[in-house]
């Protein structure tokens, strides 16, 4: 189940909706000194993620 989540809030790993399918996101770098965060995937252009969008995340196993 996703959840929303900011940009300060996102994990590599996690799972967002871009272009139509869902992408994980493999690496990510702020933006200056916003809460912004550039989202890099693999095969896919980056997004720069400014507000809280739906992200799943895989679940943890202890």
């Amino acid at each position: 189940m996703g959840s929303t989540r900011w940009p300060t809030d996102v994990r590599v790993g996690d799972f967002i909706l871009v272009g139509g399918t869902y992408q994980r996101v493999r690496d990510m770098r702020s933006v200056g000194a916003t809460s912004a965060r550039i989202l890099h995937f693999a095969g896919r252009a980056p997004l720069i993620m400014r507000e809280a969008r739906t992200i799943y995340r895989p679940a943890e196993y202890r």
